[in-house]
């Protein structure tokens, strides 16, 4: 156990993030016996391989699950967030482009003196 938490560790800090985090959704399951007695119990649900996994939580680790799940989601947010900036960054660099040569070029015809 301790030896997957350190490996997980050295890939969090390797994608320079501190806090773990999971793709998924935790799903609460409540089942009633035939003699009418509920269970709980929590199951975590991820795609693998395109395939859809579940697989059962303990309860003592749900809280945690749940942070994982929330860092997650919030990464997602910020990763959209960047690639929205990023492309607009790309979408303006050819007007900007236009309008700074366009700017350079009339500088340079009015340096020149009219000679023909």
């Amino acid at each position: 156990m301790h030896s997957l938490e350190h490996k997980r560790r050295r890939k969090l800090e390797d994608s320079g993030q501190d806090h773990p985090l999971m793709a998924g959704s935790l799903n609460r399951v409540e089942r009633r016996n035939a003699r009418g007695k509920v269970t709980t119990y929590y199951l975590l649900t991820i795609k693998d391989a395109g395939k859809t996994r579940t697989v059962y939580v303990p309860k003592d680790l749900v809280k945690e699950v749940r942070s994982w799940i929330r860092n997650h989601r919030r990464l997602k947010v910020l990763i959209s967030e960047i690639s929205t900036l990023s492309i607009a960054i790309i979408q303006s660099h050819v007007p900007k482009k236009r309008a700074t040569s366009g700017r350079d070029e009339d500088a340079k015809r009015r340096a020149k003196p009219n000679v023909r």
